[in-house]
């Protein structure tokens, strides 16, 4: 789908760069016959046409047209329009002008796009940590209420899932959907509940890769499977809020993660066969599955529960993908976070298509009797935009640090960070007593050598 809609965009800017010198051209022949291409005129009006699509589209289109700007100096004194003798300087004008603009239109594009994909990157840590953030609390509240009936914490038991999801390649099969549902029968409090994959497509598949009590059939035609579809967020059963015909009448909703919809209306067109409708999207909104509930307890069907029934499979299908993602890395390295290898596999696309600049750091703490509050005190320099894999080995630790969109200016203002701070705490700079950095430039080819390279376990 992304091909076809680049194939289409293209197509789109080479069409109106035609389009446009077409009717610049056509207009000036309207306009002024005697000159149509305004050659002996005050201003050359003409020109306009090729700004605007280097304006818009960059130095080839309008080098393209202004293209089209010369051929028809060369046609039109044969059809009988007065162009005169070929005008040299109107072309390199004209010609300049366009280069200039164009100059101009792909430098602050590749500025743009480079915004655009810190903002993006931005709002994907955003919504990771502040799923995260309500895992853990979620888990401490848990805790605090049943230690003592139920031991097993969520932090645990979705450690297992990611431990199950990295075994399988990150693939959603019968295994890690059994898990997964099994987590979610625990926390969630359902009796009857079934999972369905999506494919490449981000179509729901027709067989389910695990179920509870009864189950659930699949029906895509169903009003709230539609709803949290086109929605995107978790859909289910409620008094005084209705949907008709797949448009929410009242856009008012428990929470911004829930959609809501009322069976109960006198005005209900279409009936709805499940309690709650809850997609598997990640962070950058990719469709992974469907959650489908029929039965669960009615003192648990509220907005707590939805919310944290939306943060598990939302937290679940994030480390699918990384997982997915970053196979090569993390059959390489076991404890390397999914997260972190998925992140270092996206740096290096846009390295590649952008020549955005990001950096990997390695620092190594040899083993001392502050080993530990050395390393934690260096954890809590990173950045809000760093990923960091702390890795132990049999003579001290590694610590790896990922930044983002950094060049090697950040790369000098963060070892300086650093010694300023193990100095004042700990009287000692990196280099000195056993602690150790080194550094690298993402480049734009394979993570895993550069990772391996940067990783030698030597003292």
């Amino acid at each position: 789908m992304a091909f076809n809609t680049d194939i289409t965009l293209k197509l789109n800017r080479w069409l109106e760069t035609f389009v446009i010198t077409a009717i610049v051209i056509t207009v000036g022949v309207l306009l002024n016959s005697n000159d149509p291409l305004f050659v002996h005129a005050q201003f050359p009006w003409v020109w306009l046409g090729p700004l605007l699509v280097a304006l818009r589209y960059g130095i080839a289109p309008g080098l393209v047209s202004t293209g089209g700007i010369c051929l028809a100096l060369l046609v039109m004194p044969r059809l009988g329009f007065p162009v005169g003798d070929f005008p040299t300087n109107y072309v390199l004008g004209g010609l300049l002008m366009t280069l200039i603009t164009g100059q101009f239109s792909e430098v602050w594009s590749q500025r743009l796009r480079h915004a655009d994909q810190l903002s993006s990157h931005t709002g994907e840590r955003f919504e990771q940590l502040s799923r995260a953030y309500f895992m853990v609390r979620l888990s401490h509240d848990r805790l605090e209420q049943n230690l003592i009936s139920r031991p097993v914490t969520l932090r645990d038991a979705m450690i297992d899932l990611r431990n199950l999801l990295a075994k399988h390649g990150g693939s959603l099969n019968s295994e890690t959907g059994t898990a997964l549902l099994s987590i979610l029968m625990h926390y969630c409090s359902l009796e009857s509940a079934a999972f369905y994959p999506a494919d490449g497509d981000e179509e729901i598949m027709v067989e389910p890769l695990a179920q509870c009590g009864k189950g659930a059939q699949l029906d895509k035609d169903d009003l709230l499977l539609r709803s949290a579809i086109e929605s995107g967020n978790a859909a289910y059963q409620a008094i005084n809020r209705y949907i008709v015909e797949g448009q929410t009448a009242s856009p008012a909703a428990i929470s911004s993660a829930v959609w809501s919809v009322d069976t109960s209306s006198p005005d209900q067109r279409e009936q709805t066969s499940y309690l709650v409708v809850a997609p598997m999207r990640t962070s950058s909104g990719r469709l992974r599955g469907l959650l489908l509930v029929t039965e669960m307890p009615f003192l648990s069907l509220h907005r707590e529960t939805l919310q944290i029934l939306g943060v598990l499979l939302a937290y679940a299908s994030d480390q699918s993908e990384s997982v997915e993602r970053a196979s090569d890395i993390l059959r390489r390295f076991p404890d390397c976070p999914p997260n972190f290898a998925a992140e270092l596999i996206k740096i290096v696309r846009l390295k590649r298509d952008l020549d955005v600049s990001s950096a990997l750091v390695s620092i190594t703490v040899m083993a001392s009797p502050r080993l530990d509050e050395i390393c934690r005190t260096l954890e809590r320099q990173q950045r809000g935009l760093d990923h960091s894999w702390r890795r132990s080995l049999e003579w001290g630790t590694q610590l790896v640090t990922l930044m983002p969109f950094s060049g090697a200016a950040s790369i000098e203002g963060f070892q300086s960070r650093l010694n300023e701070i193990l100095r004042r705490q700990f009287g000692k700079t990196i280099g000195q007593e056993g602690i150790t950095m080194r550094s690298t430039i993402v480049a734009a080819e394979d993570p895993l050598p550069q990772l391996l390279d940067l990783l030698e376990d030597e003292r």
